[in-house]
């Protein structure tokens, strides 16, 4: 529990082992590589006067005083209201990634979790740019990158995000992003200079965690054990992960048999209590996200995002809580033969889950960047509306979420439904990353008996641990459950990259939808257009005055999910199609005419090499509408087209599609994998197309019936349901 001495959240105490930089890249890889991010987050100062501009380095920009002080006086409107100190100007201005060890620290957990074959080509490509031959090929200088004064380096930069071959424009979006992102997370300068707190306003030491308990799994204090063997365990039900899926199946099977019924549930990630929220900028991707929240697709076109702790999604999303919208639940009845999702049975499932997190938009109070919204899309006549949140009716407004609920209030697995389940005896383990379900072959196939995988202490112990069970749900999410089920022999994995959609624009459910994304520097900075290094600090420092808003598709196209033959991770192939990118520039366009008419000064896409609009002072306003939209044609024209416009995706889904046939899906309504016994999948995974909506409440609710069914088998094999 909390204690009144607290003044801030607890750091992280899970261990995160870093490897030396020299594991991934040798000495000279990683000079190329932190040469690249001085290009991209470059130190300026001033140009003092007289300096023989002959022998100043060349390693940063000096601007003239009359520059210099431009920038500085841009940087102090900018700022907060404390009126910041030239010092801090100064400082915020000559930072670079080369100066910053913690910027080094970053890199390495992002790095370390790329795939192994990336890992390699980008370590051919650093080395080649280190030759006279390569950097002539790939940058037109006869010298090494890392030699070249820091104004070629980045207008090297500014061409490869317009090349006109795919790999370089790939590996501008690619190095852009990761020197935007380790520079938010590690930067001292930037929170002084714009009054970013580290800490919401009004924190308090969170007292509402449940005490959660795991399981500890150590081989030398067992007397039963044979050496160098899986320790084995046995439990009834063994639900793999714990993200939303997880917590509704484990609370219907406690609410069902209680005690009677043992059921564990394992996941890889760890638990964090109320008191360690929210994470800091730097800590908070690592210890709660997949791959220290950056994973791509295999050409680069898309970034995912998915939560890898205790809770999975529903810790780190924003507790946007909608229900599936009525021309989804049809497709998913008439085109995928589910006549569940048109009945009542499946409502009643939503019906449930809504009142139990206590959905609701009644207390919800918007933020500057969702009034913007809403009232701009009202001034349009587009209809907008307060989405509800799963916080029990309370007052949540903090912003802070996605790096962990200070207050316990967002009633996911770990708030919502796991304290039930625990009180009636269901168990828990953290840090198990299951490998496969075993199965035994029975009379109608293979019936699954339990899993195998390795359990790891928070002290760096691994164990091999086997799991006997009667049933396994595997609820891993959309990334980890279609690799589980490929390695026990399981196969397919199609994934459709989307969260929800505005408008019906094919008449076939598929389109946009407008949403404020969550102002956490971390998650919005990134997303700033990079047009020179100079330009970006003094963008990213408008922070304050900054609202970012994203267009989400409901994508009619879709891609693949594969285990990585090195690692075993789940990779990911997926380009958004032209169909797809259409409906995305629709809402790109919305979007800036929501802003034009709420008189947004700036309004940056971001697309690279696309210039903003920026209003002029004094401008006659039909002459500045004129110029709005001949704006807003040259960027449809302009187009979207990957690697470099930043397409992400925050809700996966449908990589162990449900379907009326084997051949048509992994599970059947019910959840129950096909040519199997005993196995089920219960999370987005299963969902027949992208659900048009966050898909939190719809998983819960899938989860919900998939849960009754399994208590239904249960029951059928002789289990007494509590009275």
């Amino acid at each position: 529990m909390a204690t009144t001495t607290e003044t801030a959240p607890l750091s992280a105490p899970v261990h995160v082992e870093l490897p030396d930089a020299l594991d991934i890249f040798n000495e000279t890889q990683w000079k190329v590589l932190m040469a690249l991010m001085d290009a991209v987050i470059p130190a300026i100062r001033i140009q003092e006067s007289g300096e023989n501009t002959k022998g100043q380095d060349t390693s940063i920009i000096h601007l003239p005083s009359s520059e210099y002080s431009d920038a500085a006086v841009q940087l102090r409107n900018a700022a907060s209201p404390g009126n910041p100190t030239p010092e801090t100007l100064e400082a915020y201005l000559a930072e670079r990634p080369s100066d910053n060890p913690a910027f080094a620290q970053v890199l390495k957990c992002v790095l370390s979790n790329v795939p192994p074959n990336k890992q390699r080509e980008l370590r051919i490509l650093l080395s080649i740019l280190n030759t006279r031959p390569g950097s002539l090929i790939l940058t037109s200088h006869a010298t090494p990158f890392p030699s070249l004064p820091l104004q070629d380096r980045m207008k090297i930069l500014q061409n490869w995000s317009t090349s006109s071959l795919w790999s370089l424009r790939t590996l501008f979006k690619s190095m852009s992003t990761l020197a935007k992102l380790a520079h938010i997370r590690s930067s001292t300068a930037f929170p002084l200079l714009t009054g970013f707190p580290a800490v919401p306003s009004g924190w308090t030491a969170g007292t509402t965690s449940y005490p959660y308990e795991f399981l500890q799994f150590h081989p030398t204090t067992s007397t039963t054990n044979p050496p160098n063997q899986p320790l084995e365990i046995t439990t009834d039900v063994a639900i793999l992960g714990s993200g939303c899926g997880a917590g509704v199946v484990a609370n219907r099977l406690a609410r069902e048999f209680g005690p009677s019924l043992q059921v564990l549930v394992l996941e890889k990630g760890r638990h964090l209590d109320a008191r360690h929220f929210p994470l800091s900028q730097a800590g908070g991707l690592a210890s709660l996200f997949e791959a220290g929240g950056v994973v791509e697709s295999d050409d680069g076109s898309v970034t995912v995002t998915a939560g890898s702790c205790f809770g999975g999604g529903g810790t780190v999303n924003w507790s946007a809580s909608l229900m599936p919208q009525g021309f989804v639940r049809e497709e998913w009845v008439r085109e995928r033969g589910l006549g569940f999702f048109g009945g009542e049975e499946f409502q009643g499932c939503l019906d449930g889950v809504w009142e139990k997190m206590g959905c609701s938009g009644e207390r919800v109070r918007p933020n500057h960047a969702n009034r913007v919204l809403v009232e701009g899309a009202e001034r349009l006549g587009y209809q907008a509306k307060v989405v509800p949140q799963n916080v029990g009716g309370t007052e949540h407004y903090c912003g802070y979420c996605t790096l962990g609920c200070w207050k316990g209030e967002k009633k996911g697995p770990v708030n919502g439904w796991f304290p039930e389940a625990a009180k009636q005896g269901v168990k828990f383990v953290e840090g198990m990353q299951v490998e496969r379900v075993i199965f035994e072959e029975g009379k109608k196939g293979k019936v699954a008996k339990g899993v195998k995988g390795v359990w790891t202490s928070r002290e760096g112990e691994k164990v091999q641990v086997v799991v006997k069970a009667k049933k396994v749900v595997v609820s891993c999410g959309t990334l980890w459950s279609p690799v589980v089920l490929m390695n026990s022999g399981i196969k397919d994995g199609s994934l459709t990259s989307v969260v929800g959609s505005f408008e019906n624009l094919d008449s076939k459910g598929h389109g946009v939808k407008l949403e404020a994304m969550s102002h956490d520097a971390l998650f919005c900075l990134p997303f700033l257009p990079w047009a020179s290094g100079l330009e970006y600090k003094l963008l990213s420092a408008k922070y304050r005055h900054l609202n970012t808003f994203i267009a989400i598709c409901r994508d009619r196209d879709t891609g693949s999910i594969y285990r990585d033959p090195t690692t075993g991770r789940p990779r990911i192939t997926y380009t958004p199609s032209d169909f797809d990118r259409a409906h995305n520039m629709r809402g790109v366009l919305e979007l800036c005419r929501i802003l034009y008419g709420h008189s947004a000064r700036e309004i940056h896409p971001s697309i690279a090499d696309f210039a903003p609009f920026i209003r002029k002072e004094g401008a006659d306003a039909e002459a500045e509408k004129k110029e709005f939209e001949a704006w807003l044609a040259k960027l449809k024209a302009h187009g979207n087209k990957p690697p470099v416009s930043p397409f992400a995706s925050a809700h996966q889904m449908g990589t162990c599609r449900m379907s009326a046939k084997p051949k048509e899906g992994v599970v059947d309504s019910r959840g129950r994998v096909w040519g199997t016994q005993g196995l089920y999948v219960a999370d987005a995974s299963v969902f027949p197309s992208a659900s048009g909506v966050n898909p939190m409440v719809t998983t819960m609710a899938i989860a919900d019936w998939i849960g009754k069914g399994v208590c239904e088998d249960l029951r059928g094999e002789g289990f007494a349901a509590r009275l």
